[in-house]
């Protein structure tokens, strides 16, 4: 078989062979931009946190940045190095609100060249961000910066240095440095990075948001990109690229109606959108059925088999920590109803957390929180790793119609439960939905999925606290999309996709080494993704014995000769080798 693949690459051109060893991943840098005394090199001590060994605030943002650049340089493949110029700055934050960082693509081509294997553009006259370029292409497209000496950045990131404590920033709320996810009720850093760090390696799109303008090569033509030929709106039934500007501005306002449509991404969302969060009320008849909610970034995740239990409103004192006596605000006074049940509590005064834990504290198994005004279901934010119990939030409406069967003695029973039936961030048809609020959110609009997903994922507009690290699936579907628009996994960085390499884990060595001995003949890379290396070790593979493979070598060298790749010199040598080896 091995022999058939190889004899029909030589009927095709022959690839050039690469003068490096085989490994996977790519290597992503960050390059400190900050001045002396800031940012990166700000002086400040640390005490160490999390894993994070630094004894400086500068030096614990620059080990949190490579940490975050080392899981990236883990989940994709290139064979060029990737750069990400980074700043630590003050930017926008008040007492309520905060511009977090922000990252992109620093560059953008179309129609580049490409060497040996690697595939070059996924499309013609289409712009791909700067890395993804790089890593089709398999060469840096622009070496240089300006001055013609510095290595080029590809990526330029910018953090939010005013999250350090200071009280009018974000009521204090700090970045947490560690390395281990233990943020609290500060904001995890690195999980910001991994989203910010996405964008800069081609999760967004680059028409304008409000106009719906596309960007114009050099020869002034408007040109779409790898994002948006897999932008679709299901009301135009039109991609992005096919529409006309005015089309385009209308679709980024369009809720609840665009989608991403990537094959690697549309296998990925019943696995990593596994359904709805949902409240089934399963009795009394009067007020059965599914009810949507709004999840808990704390507790338990909803799972579809669910918690299962008789409802009853959990009971408090009222006083100055939560004036009513529903609002779970201080210790649970009717334990004795609530151990064992679904806790249904008022939303206000004290946050969710507080609510949670006390009905947690009296037994409950699950808590319910109805909304203390009109409105859609929304979420719950907050974070203790205490809480172990799942919690929704219901609308106002839902929650008293709950309240007046309670009222009236009846037995209320509910299941909270994720419903297989809807994945929770797709449409109907199972496409992941896009983030199109009616008013454009420039930044925001359409580079990030839609904020109805669950669980919360990576690429959402809003910073999530139970977020996890991962970028792939079963937890998140970022991976999936940069494969969609190009960044295909090569574990040899080859440039061949490892679905068409016929040796996906390639010996890649310039020279020809069997089993320890370097025979000096040059080892060339066929279009099959093959070195003469591999097919040495195939032949051993495939042998019952040590004079089977020598003798099947022979063959392969003779095909080899016979094609003028190698000399008969060259020949004898390998097979020297192969004698002297003890494969298989």
């Amino acid at each position: 078989m091995m022999r058939g693949a190889f004899t029909a690459a030589l009927t095709a051109a022959l690839g050039l062979g690469v003068a490096a060893h085989a490994r996977a991943g790519a290597t992503v840098s960050i390059v400190n931009g900050n001045a002396a005394g800031l940012g990166f090199n700000d002086p400040a001590p640390r005490a160490p946190i999390g894993g994070n060994a630094g004894t400086t605030l500068g030096e614990q943002r620059l080990i949190a940045f490579q940490r975050a650049a080392d899981l990236w340089g883990a989940a994709i493949d290139s064979a060029v190095p990737i750069r990400i110029l980074a700043t630590f700055d003050a930017q926008v934050c008040t007492a309520t609100s905060a511009t977090l960082g922000s990252a992109g693509s620093r560059f953008l081509y179309a129609n580049f060249e490409k060497t040996g294997l690697y595939p070059g553009p996924v499309l013609m006259n289409t712009w791909h961000g700067g890395a993804l370029a790089d890593k089709r292409a398999g060469f840096e497209i622009d070496p240089f910066e300006a001055d013609g000496v510095t290595p080029r950045a590809d990526i330029r990131a910018r953090f939010n240095s005013l999250l350090n404590g200071n009280p009018a920033c974000l009521g204090g709320r700090q970045w947490y440095l560690g390395l281990d996810r233990n943020h609290g009720a500060d904001i995890d850093l690195i999980t910001v990075l991994l989203h910010e760090f996405s964008h800069g390696l081609g999760f967004q799109q680059f028409a304008s948001v409000t106009t719906g303008a596309q960007i114009p090569s050099g020869a002034g033509v408007p040109l779409t990109d790898v994002f948006g030929v897999h932008i679709f709106d299901n009301t135009q039934q039109k991609y992005w690229n096919q529409m006309s500007d005015a089309e385009r501005a209308a679709s980024a306002k369009n809720p609840g109606a665009v989608v991403f449509d990537g094959t690697a991404v549309n296998a990925a969302v019943p696995l990593v959108l596994p359904g709805a969060p949902a409240l089934f009320v399963t009795a009394p008849a009067a007020i059965a059925g599914t009810l949507a909610v709004g999840t808990a970034s704390f507790g338990a995740k909803l799972t579809s088999a669910g918690v299962s239990s008789g409802v009853v409103v959990a009971l408090d004192a009222a006083n100055a920590a939560g004036p009513s006596t529903s609002d779970a605000c201080t210790a649970i006074t009717n334990t004795g109803a609530v151990a064992g049940r679904i806790a249904l509590v008022d939303r206000g005064t004290c946050g969710f957390v507080v609510k949670v834990k006390n009905a947690q504290d009296a037994g409950a198994v699950g808590v319910i929180v109805a909304d203390n005004v009109a409105g859609a279901v929304a979420g719950m934010g907050g974070f203790d790793l205490s809480i172990t119990i799942p919690a929704v939030r219901i609308t106002l409406a839902n929650g008293n119609a709950i309240k007046a069967k309670l009222g009236a003695s009846v037995l209320v029973s509910a299941t909270i439960a994720i419903n297989p039936a809807v994945h929770a961030g797709s449409d109907a048809t199972g496409h992941a939905l896009l983030y199109t609020p009616a008013t454009v959110a420039p930044g925001s609009t359409i580079s990030h999925w839609d904020t109805s997903a669950y669980p919360n994922q990576l690429m959402e507009p809003f910073n999530n606290d139970d977020l996890t690290h991962s970028v792939k699936p079963p937890e998140d579907l970022t991976l999936p999309l940069l494969g969609d628009i190009g960044w295909f996994a090569d574990g040899d960085v080859d440039g061949l996709a490892d679905s068409l390499d016929q040796c996906p884990a390639s010996d890649r060595r310039s020279i020809v080494i069997v089993d320890g001995e370097n025979t000096g003949v040059a080892n060339p890379m066929f279009t099959n993704g093959c070195t003469i290396a591999d097919l040495v070790l195939a032949e051993a593979a495939g042998a019952k014995n040590h004079g089977k493979f020598v003798s099947g070598v022979a063959h392969l060298l003779n095909v080899l000769r016979d094609a003028g790749i190698i000399s008969g010199a060259e020949k004898g040598r390998i097979q020297s080798a192969a004698a002297h080896s003890s494969l298989p």
